[in-house]
């Protein structure tokens, strides 16, 4: 099960652009905490929308979201079956005026044990800088997915150049107790506090489009739901985005939708189950890099 919490006026299809993200990976579940939007009315039909108060997320939605999860999370537990809840925070969040507020009542719940065991992906950099990071560990991020701009603003000071190196995100992971940090890039980077780096090298610079970073995303919080480890669900999530986006680009051009992509996803998804040649194409495409990132 997965729950995104997100959105606003100004930003609404990004998390329900997650949502069918997670969707696609074979996620049983989606719920969604987000204001009300066209995008909501689409997606309502492969997904459960939970309700909010007003036109922007509020402090007292994420009392709701907590006692939903709280009863999903237990109802799993009584019929044993396996997989596990996920929250995925972010999509979208940042368009909202009380997007502050918001995080800060998401940290409180976690602080005083909320969803206890619900895993936490972070989307963005929750505002960047020494806040950014008291957010992500407050908050028990399993993953952190960023962009260029958020790595470099959540890895040090604003002087700091665009591109952050390795080594700034493992020290970053070890910053924030995150299990795994990605950065998309050219290179999809995802590193961990003890230095493994997994490099993705599928995918197609016609990602670099809004809404990509949203499935990507998804499908992490859907691959971490079905109970894959961290760094290797955030790995294989960049390997089939990076694949979809490809895929469409030769097939579409590099106008192609965000809202084609998760769709896109069912290809190299199937792929993956059904054939060993392909499992060792991805071998070669996710690339393990164990002590090198101090020469990074």
């Amino acid at each position: 099960m997965v729950f995104v919490v997100g959105g606003s006026q100004l930003y609404g299809a990004p998390p329900y652009l997650a949502g069918l993200g997670a969707l696609r990976a074979g996620t049983d579940r989606v719920y969604v905490l987000a204001p009300a939007s066209a995008a909501a009315a689409v997606a309502g039909l492969d997904m459960h929308v939970l309700p909010v108060r007003g036109e922007e997320l509020a402090p007292a939605d994420v009392e709701d979201l907590v006692r939903v999860s709280d009863a999903v999370e237990q109802r799993l537990a009584e019929t044993g079956a396996a997989g596990c809840v996920v929250w995925l925070v972010g999509p979208g969040l940042g368009g909202s005026p009380v997007a502050d507020r918001v995080l800060e009542a998401l940290c409180a719940a976690r602080t005083r044990g909320g969803a206890r065991s619900a895993a936490v992906v972070v989307d963005g950099s929750l505002g960047g800088g020494e806040q950014g990071r008291q957010r992500i560990a407050a908050l028990g991020a399993a993953v952190v997915l960023l962009n260029r701009a958020e790595a470099a603003a959540l890895a040090g000071p604003s002087d700091r150049p665009v591109r952050a190196s390795v080594m700034d995100l493992v020290r970053l992971a070890g910053r924030t107790g995150a299990t795994a940090v990605v950065a998309k890039d050219r290179v999809d980077r995802v590193v961990t506090s003890s230095g493994l780096v997994h490099q993705v090298t599928a995918g197609d610079a016609s990602l670099a489009k809004s809404g990509s970073g949203d499935v990507l995303a998804g499908v992490t919080a859907g691959l971490l739901a079905q109970g894959l480890p961290v760094p290797q669900a955030a790995a294989l999530a960049c390997y089939l985005v990076g694949t979809a986006g490809q895929r469409l680009a030769r097939r579409a051009g590099p106008g192609w939708l965000p809202s084609d992509l998760p769709d896109a996803l069912a290809d190299p998804m199937r792929e993956l189950a059904t054939s060993r040649p392909r499992l060792n194409r991805i071998a070669q495409l996710i690339t393990d890099v164990p002590n090198r990132w101090r020469q990074s």
